[in-house]
């Protein structure tokens, strides 16, 4: 992990300042960059050059510093563009964010430092894709542009685990068990801990997928030892979700819960803090889950309508709580949308499932959920050039 920021703070910002004057430029002629350090409430405000991590090794930062420590940098000198694309993105507005992503590429060299801009654009263009999910091989082949045009930059694990993803998304399951394996790998050999036990969550949800259940549970449960709480919630999660294959809905809901109730406290931490959104996200995942839970026993109770819509109504509570509760989490929020709306359609309340309805398509029009409910004739056209 990135060294104490009280005890080198003034080691990044000698390093960094060192390495600009050793590439003979100026570090910055605006504003300064911000490192989000992991579980940090304050960044640390320095000049990243693209020498930076290795001037800190050689200056006292010692063989076991590891970038992968950090959350996430805001680079003072990334286009407007970049930062919109930001903020679309976060908003699930895929195809705008695309668009900016696309406009920070074209900025001039003379303004920005197109080695740290670049990957950035790439590896986001292919995120978005990804969660867009109309065009997953053009998400495969952003996600491996990116791999091999950029592999020192610090998003190249982040990228690894995308290409899972997306081979996932596209019910490449066997393939993408093998790329996790991949993510293991490197991240082991590199000491990547974060990524280890990440590469473990992508690998079991695969096989979770290919209905290998035992090898499925024995990839989350390398997971029991995360010093991260969300990725030792997210393994059990993988148990619950194995319990809902099998039929055994009552023990899935029971473990849910219980994981919500571990989620809370640490959700309020980061809120508190303004820490970032993993535990939160985490969160609506596992209402979803539990959702997801409910609405299948619904379903098996069917032939008994007061039970099946007992469940229907638990169904939908879980996810109106996403529904309330995350609006942050665009993929998870309009999961959410999509599912309590099919909740109250079960449940013959037609005026409230069109209302979530109309949100979702409203607020997350590149959705594969607004997809899903919407004529095909008033889909938007995918644009060329993300392709």
């Amino acid at each position: 992990m990135i060294p104490h920021v009280t005890r080198h703070h003034a080691l990044w910002v000698v390093a960094g300042l060192l390495a600009a004057l050793l590439a003979g430029r100026a570090a910055l002629a605006g504003a300064a960059d911000q490192v989000f350090q992991k579980g940090a409430e304050k960044p640390l405000v320095v000049y990243i050059t693209s020498e930076t991590y290795d001037e800190i090794k050689t200056t006292g930062g010692g063989p076991s510093f590891n970038p992968m420590g950090i959350d996430h940098i805001v680079y003072g000198d990334r286009p407007q563009a970049f930062h919109e694309g930001e903020e679309m993105r976060k908003q699930g507005r895929y195809e705008e964010a695309i668009r900016y992503y696309e406009a920070a590429l074209r900025t001039p060299p003379t303004m920005t430092r197109h080695e740290l801009l670049d990957p950035a654009c790439y590896y986001s263009i292919a995120l978005c894709l990804l969660e867009d999910g109309s065009d997953l091989a053009a998400a495969e082949a952003k996600f491996k542009e990116l791999l091999e045009k950029s592999p020192k930059t610090r998003l190249y694990p982040d990228a690894l685990f995308g290409l899972g993803r997306v081979m996932v998304r596209a019910k490449k399951y066997d393939a993408a068990v093998a790329q996790f394996e991949k993510l293991i790998k490197i991240a082991v050999e590199k000491s990547w801990e974060e990524w280890t036990y990440q590469g473990y969550l992508g690998k079991a949800q695969a096989l979770l997928e290919l209905e290998k259940y035992k090898d499925a549970l024995a990839a989350a449960n390398k997971t029991a030892d995360a010093r991260y709480t969300d990725i030792r919630i997210q393994g059990e999660s993988i148990k619950a979700q194995i319990y809902v294959r099998q039929g055994e809905y009552a023990q899935a809901a029971k473990l849910l819960r219980e994981l919500v109730d571990k989620l809370a406290p640490e959700v309020a931490r980061e809120i508190e803090r303004n820490t970032g959104s993993r535990m939160q996200r985490t969160e609506a995942q596992c209402y979803n889950a539990l959702g997801h839970c409910y609405l299948k026993q619904g379903t098996k109770n069917k032939s008994d309508k007061n039970k099946s819509d007992d469940d229907i109504r638990e169904a939908a509570l879980s996810f109106l709580w996403t529904v309330v509760l995350h609006q942050r989490q665009p993929a998870e929020h309009a999961e959410a949308l999509f599912y309590a709306a099919e909740c109250f359609t079960k449940l013959k309340d037609n005026s409230r499932a069109t209302e979530l309805r109309n949100e979702l398509t409203e607020k997350y029009p590149d959705s594969p959920y607004s997809r899903q409910i919407r004529p095909a004739t008033e889909a938007p056209a995918k644009k060329e050039s993300a392709k």
